[in-house]
């Protein structure tokens, strides 16, 4: 096990620290009994499962510590974080933390389910394919944990909708920019086998 994939797998332990951390504060602010402590531990495990998200990578790379375990669970970690984070909070917590709108982790988890369903199409079909992260889907990436970070700190709406609203169209244009590629490449491979016929 190396340095990398341990950190990889304290951030998604970190996870479920969070979701507990979150509800109890969000319970404890509509019991009108806010437990201000309780609010101090859920940033502080978003913020150490967050910032391990690039800290494993440059480990990996730093140390010469890549592996095929660490390729499948950094993916995992970093999706399961976000998701995890942007549902929880979509829900109503009252006045603990404002509400984000529901279509935005609609759009990341269609997103995401489109690329996924698209690559198993790709390997049923018996073809390899590796998908290359683009720029833009880096940025909505960074752009989402931005947003819920300014959630979970309880600016006012007003810092943190822009945010939101560029991530959610850097999202659907990095799905749709994985997809054509994703045609291209399938098309281009299948197109010498056609001429042969």
């Amino acid at each position: 096990m190396t340095l990398a994939n341990i950190i990889t797998l304290t951030r998604i332990a970190l996870i479920p620290c969070f979701v507990l951390a979150v509800t109890y504060y969000a319970q404890s602010v509509q019991h009108g009994t806010p437990e201000s402590w309780e609010h101090a531990l859920a940033i502080l495990f978003f913020t150490l499962a967050a910032s391990t998200d690039a800290l494993d990578g440059y480990l990996a790379r730093r140390l010469n510590q890549k592996s095929r375990l660490g390729t499948i669970l950094d993916p995992i970690a970093d999706k399961a974080l976000l998701v995890t984070a942007l549902i929880l909070l979509s829900w109503n917590h009252g006045d603990a933390f404002d509400q984000l709108p529901l279509w935005f982790p609609i759009v990341i988890i269609s997103r995401d389910v489109i690329v996924v369903l698209g690559v198993a199409v790709v390997f049923m079909m018996g073809k390899g394919l590796h998908v290359q992260p683009h720029w833009i889907g880096k940025v909505a990436t960074v752009l989402q944990m931005i947003t819920a970070g300014l959630v979970l700190i309880r600016v006012p709406s007003l810092y943190w909708t822009l945010p939101m609203w560029i991530a959610g169209v850097f999202t659907v244009i990095s799905g749709v920019i994985y997809v054509i590629q994703g045609s291209y490449k399938v098309g281009h491979e299948e197109a010498p086998q056609s001429g042969k016929l």
